[in-house]
């Protein structure tokens, strides 16, 4: 493994386990701050929305200038989020607090896209990186730390959250620094491949991605539909799990089986990719989701719910597939802002979901939730099979 997937490895930790550290928890951090379920809701609705139009502008700017200005941003962001977690485990007035806290929330929103981005630059400049291994860094992590936080509050307070979480963030920013500091001596040391323009060198402000890249423009579409759809039962899983006589900790179980049944494929897609072309992985990805909801809808009992977990490893497959497509398809000069569009066609989805998934649930019920979103899978994979292009990449014989 090289040097450049080991701190990618942890860079990804880092910033899934802070994820993990607050995101997860916001609610029980809000709820602290004495505010109603109703308006969390509304302020990380707000907190989605905003991360999704960053990610388009953060990611056309970038773009522009280059990875010199995607390193400063994790590092400002590193440190905003050191700052942040200090003071407030000190302790600030509430509307302060509330305002310092969502502001990570939404920082923590935006990263993921760019870490992708950052990830794709340095492979196409010939870096030996593998991107599979460094997300299960993230998936890792995340796991790690949800698991044990919830543990962590109720035994040390609300004010573990910022401990832990001032921790994490001087991790990612020491991994941040290493990792642009290996991949900067690795492109010194070796030829990059002759992929044509870097990405930010020489590139042009283009607000019209989309109608540059009409036909990658709707497997975008397509990605906000199926993320919509998937998302439904991550949203709502404790709902879901009730509905089939389970309770919290029946919750904890599918969570883990879901979270183990990510890693293989992402440990393993380096060598899952040469045996088939991305745009294979893509679409089965696609297929795999649409079957877990499937069966997750018709399980009349909690052990097919947990059997429907496994299928989690389409989530895991579209995740490293739908990156090294889009990394594969999209010329090196449009690759940040590529990525930063992939990403925001997710967070779109998801904020979809959340708009959506309460109101069918509240007028319908649990199975109108899961019929709505086995329907908007398979929308959501018909559109990708029909405009997925063959990548250039070719399977090893």
């Amino acid at each position: 493994m090289s040097r450049a997937t080991v701190s990618y490895f942890f860079l990804q930790a880092g910033e899934w386990a802070l994820e993990g550290c607050l995101y997860c928890y916001s609610s029980v951090f809000l709820l602290s701050c004495g505010l109603s379920n109703t308006f969390i809701g509304i302020l990380l609705g707000i907190a989605v929305m905003l991360s999704f139009l960053g990610q388009i502008f953060l990611g056309e700017f970038f773009n522009l200038h280059g990875q010199a200005s995607l390193r400063k941003f994790f590092l400002a962001g590193g440190l905003f989020l050191i700052l942040s977690n200090f003071l407030l485990f000190l302790g600030l007035p509430n509307w302060l607090a509330i305002l310092l806290f969502m502001l990570c929330c939404l920082l923590l929103q935006i990263f993921p896209a760019f870490l992708n981005s950052a990830a794709m630059v340095e492979i196409q400049s010939g870096v030996p990186l593998n991107y599979g291994v460094g997300r299960g860094g993230g998936s890792l992590g995340y796991a790690l730390c949800a698991s044990f936080m919830g543990s962590l509050i109720l035994s040390r307070g609300v004010s573990a959250m910022f401990l832990c979480g001032l921790f994490l963030s001087v991790l990612f920013i020491i991994s941040a620094v290493c990792f642009f500091y290996i991949c900067a001596r690795q492109r010194t040391c070796s030829p990059a491949k002759p992929s044509g323009k870097s990405a930010g060198a020489g590139a042009q402000f283009h607000p019209g991605f989309l109608k540059k890249y009409r036909r990658y423009s709707i497997i975008l579409l397509g990605t906000v539909i199926l993320m919509a759809g998937h998302t439904y039962m991550s949203n709502f899983i404790y709902q879901v799990v009730s509905s089939k006589g389970g309770n919290e900790a029946s919750v904890g179980i599918a969570s883990a089986i879901a979270a183990c049944c990510e890693f293989p494929v992402l440990f393993l897609f380096g060598r899952m990719k040469g045996k088939l072309r991305c745009d294979s992985w893509f679409k089965l990805s696609c297929l795999l989701l649409t079957l877990k909801m499937g069966l997750t809808l018709l399980a009349p009992t909690l052990p097919l719910i947990y059997l429907s977990e496994v299928l989690q490893m389409g989530y895991a497959l579209f995740m490293v597939s739908s990156v090294y497509y889009t990394g594969t398809l999209i010329p090196r000069e449009d690759t940040i802002s590529s990525q930063s569009y992939l990403n925001a066609a997710s967070t779109l989805g998801v904020l979809i979901s959340l708009l959506s998934g309460g109101v069918l649930i509240d007028s319908l019920g649990i199975p109108a939730l899961l019929t709505a979103g086995l329907l908007l899978l398979s929308c959501g994979t018909l559109i990708i099979f029909l405009s997925a292009q063959k990548t250039e990449e070719k399977p090893q014989r």
